[in-house]
């Protein structure tokens, strides 16, 4: 029986897009017994509109691009009735996603898991009203991914983002925030905040990586304080560097869900896209939410 695959790619995503990839996609399914369609995504017709209009038709949806393509297939994926199983072809600079689900990159292997492979269903986050894969963040690091220059996270990759994050890590700027867990009340004065299910952030392999499943219904919550002085500065940079998270300004825990409060609006990064300003935002954990092929 053949099945429908619809292929959605980024053709700006990493260093050659992901257009150079596409007769290869579409070769490799059409030998697994699959009719094709493909659309790229344009300025605004993305992931979203594509799969609201074409709802239905397809049994796969094939991603081709960065982690910011897939956090738009997502939430296109989310507002579906019946989900159709996922493929993902990282072609962008980090692919943090792709690292933490071990996801292979050859196109002939990933393609070949239509024909027997039982799906991978994940967890996905809930922001507000909106979706993410892997990571929502505030605070320093977090504007690197959509502001940092796209020739040099093609030319640096991973190294790209630390450099630029550690280059805007703030000395005496202070916000209050208030952070309530399911178990939890913090307050300070929060530099750095991110609510993740990944191993790796920003191209980052994290030092709590096995204690990460991407199916359990918990995300992990890093915290970082404010830095008074050069040498508390120092000691963040030292524990980013080392991936070691033992820092009186550093807190990490588990939870499902998750209400942060501001003073002052302040922007997120969804999967390193622009999540918008907010003075308060509940995240919470949608469990097993998405079939992967992997």
């Amino acid at each position: 029986m053949k099945k429908n695959a619809l292929i959605i790619y980024n053709p700006k995503a990493g260093k050659n897009g992901a257009a150079h990839m596409l007769p290869y996609v579409v070769e490799s399914l059409r030998k697994r017994n699959c009719r094709c369609v493909a659309w790229p995504t344009l300025p605004g017709y993305g992931c979203e509109e594509i799969l609201a209009d074409e709802e239905g038709k397809f049994d796969f949806v094939v991603c081709c691009g960065g982690d910011g393509t897939l956090n738009h297939a997502i939430n296109g994926l989310m507002r579906l009735e019946e989900k159709p199983q996922l493929i993902y072809l990282p072609t962008g600079s980090t692919n943090d996603f792709a690292i933490s689900l071990g996801l292979n990159k050859d196109i002939e292997t990933a393609c070949s898991k239509v024909e027997d492979t039982q799906p991978f269903y994940y967890d996905i986050g809930k922001f507000n009203k909106i979706y993410f894969n892997y990571v929502a963040a505030f605070g320093a690091f977090t504007q690197v991914s959509y502001t940092t220059p796209q020739e040099m996270k093609n030319q640096l990759g991973h190294a790209a983002y630390i450099i630029e994050g550690i280059r805007r890590l703030p000395i005496g700027q202070y916000h209050k925030r208030t952070v309530i867990s399911e178990d939890r009340v913090l307050h300070g004065d929060f530099v750095y905040g991110s609510v993740s299910n990944s191993t790796s952030i920003g191209g980052m392999s994290l030092p709590v990586k096995n204690e990460v499943s991407m199916n359990d219904g918990l995300f992990e919550v890093f915290l970082i304080k404010a830095p008074k002085n050069m040498a508390d500065l120092q000691s963040i940079i030292t524990s980013i560097l080392t991936q070691n998270f033992d820092n009186r300004y550093i807190s990490y825990f588990k939870t499902r869900n998750v209400h942060f409060e501001f003073e002052s609006p302040t922007p997120w990064t969804l999967d390193g896209e622009y999540g918008g300003d907010v003075t308060e935002t509940h995240i919470s954990v949608v469990n097993k939410a998405i079939g992967i092929l992997k």
